[in-house]
C-alpha cells in the first residue's frame, strides 16, 4: 500500500489542531488538564513530523493520532 501524500497527512492533523485550539480557548482547568493538552500537542507535532519523514521519523514512544474527543491516543 502506498503512503498517503504529505499534504493529505498534514490536512488530517489540522482537524486535531483545530480541536486543541478550541479546547485551549475554553480554558485550562488545572495541572492534569494542562498535561492532557500538552500530550495532545505532542501527538500533533509528532504526526506533522511523521508526515514528512514517514514512520522512520517518529519515535515509537510518541503517540501520533488522537480520537476526535481527544481522549484516545494511539501510534
Amino acid at each position: 500500500m502506498s503512503r498517503p501524500q504529505i499534504v493529505d497527512q498534514v490536512e488530517d492533523v489540522r482537524d486535531e489542531l483545530d480541536l486543541l485550539v478550541r479546547d485551549l480557548r475554553l480554558g485550562i482547568r488545572g495541572a492534569g488538564h494542562l498535561d492532557t493538552l500538552e500530550e495532545r500537542a505532542q501527538a500533533i507535532a509528532a504526526a506533522l513530523v511523521a508526515a514528512f519523514r514517514g514512520d522512520a521519523g517518529r519515535p515509537a514512544s510518541v503517540p501520533v493520532r488522537l480520537s476526535r474527543n481527544g481522549r484516545g491516543v494511539w501510534a
